[in-house]
C-alpha cells in the first residue's frame, strides 16, 4: 500500500514537469510567432505545473519507502 502512494505521487511530479514544458513550449511558439508571449495558455500552465510539482516533490519526500 505504501508503495502506491510512492507511485501516485511520482505520477503527480511528473504531471507538473509536463505542464511545466508545455507552457515554456507555448512561450517559445508565442514569442516565435511574433505575438505576446504571455497571453494565451502559457501562464495556467506554468502555475499549474509549479503547483503540481511542488505538491508531487513533497509528497516523493513523505512517502519515499527507506529500507
Amino acid at each position: 500500500m505504501e508503495n502506491t502512494f510512492f507511485m501516485i505521487s511520482i505520477a503527480v511530479l511528473l504531471i507538473g514537469m509536463l505542464c511545466i514544458s508545455v507552457g515554456g513550449a507555448i512561450f517559445k511558439f508565442r514569442a516565435f510567432t511574433n505575438k505576446q508571449a504571455w497571453n494565451g495558455r502559457t501562464k495556467p500552465f506554468l502555475y499549474t505545473g509549479i503547483i503540481l510539482f511542488i505538491i508531487g516533490l513533497v509528497l516523493v519526500y513523505v512517502t519515499y519507502p527507506f529500507q
